[in-house]
């Protein structure tokens, strides 16, 4: 207990260093560029347009309920980029910063949350061009809009367990930074993004999916955006997902722990 109110205090008391590495980062990407932000938005868009022609154009694909493919798809992507572009960077974290690792006064087990904010900076850009394209296709706005960030922060909860596992192990094998990648490509076709769970997975395999603590969050901004569902509709899954996050947070908090003093070291 007490060490986890000592983290809360450091995670209160670092709050200006996390926005200042994230606004870092941020500028970084596109620094020297023209367009600078406007290249978060140009890879998304033509991701969603590239799905949009291929499925309902020449595949004529529908969501539930004869939902247009490209409302189905926006919502389900949306969180799902929020998920992988954190969970990529996050995993460089730690070998990204070294110079500040190496100094004992800076306390790197707050990197995860810098990586959060500034996706979470994209992610905002990006939740307001899907809210244009919903309302575009006649998609009102409810109060189960509210619900969005119930279901950001549930994904949030379960980035920071896997950033500080990942990232830790990254300092001593570089090539699991490469392996994420592969993982994320694979995890992206087993989770609902494109395909339509109820539809394509029999029922007895229904358990995988729900199974799948992205998958809680994705049919969450769906419920929410497109089909009015509350949160508690899926109350046991949801418990499930933040019980998963609390271990996978005290798993990957007691390795990075303990590989922490060894960074300098190996950096």
């Amino acid at each position: 207990m007490n060490s986890a109110i000592n983290f809360l205090v450091a995670l209160y008391d670092g709050r200006r260093t996390i926005r200042a590495l994230a606004r870092r980062d941020v500028l970084s990407r596109y620094s020297g560029t023209v367009f600078r932000g406007a290249w978060e938005l140009a890879n998304p868009a033509l991701t969603l347009f590239v799905f949009w022609f291929v499925f309902s154009v020449a595949f004529k694909a529908k969501g539930p309920a004869g939902t247009p493919f490209i409302l189905y798809f926006v919502t389900g992507y949306l969180p799902w980029l929020f998920f992988s572009e954190s969970l990529t960077r996050g995993t460089q974290g730690v070998v990204a910063h070294s110079f500040l690792v190496k100094k004992m006064v800076f306390a790197s087990e707050l990197l995860p949350f810098v990586y959060l904010t500034a996706s979470a900076i994209n992610h905002g850009l990006l939740l307001l061009l899907a809210g244009i394209i919903l309302l575009f296709n006649g998609v009102a706005i409810t109060w189960y809009w509210l619900q969005l960030p119930y279901f950001f922060l549930t994904l949030c909860a379960v980035l920071i367990g896997l950033q500080w596992l990942l990232s830790a192990l990254n300092v001593f094998n570089r090539d699991l930074g490469q392996g994420v990648g592969i993982v994320l490509n694979v995890w992206f076709w087993v989770t609902p993004i494109v395909w339509v769970a109820d539809g394509v997975v029999p029922p007895e395999y229904q358990w995988l999916i729900h199974a799948n603590p992205v998958a809680y969050v994705i049919e969450g901004y769906r419920g929410s955006l497109l089909y009015q569902h509350p949160f508690w509709i899926s109350g046991w899954q949801g418990l499930y997902v933040w019980c998963l996050a609390l271990a996978m947070a005290l798993l990957g908090g007691n390795v990075f722990r303990r590989l922490k003093p060894h960074f300098g070291d190996v950096l």
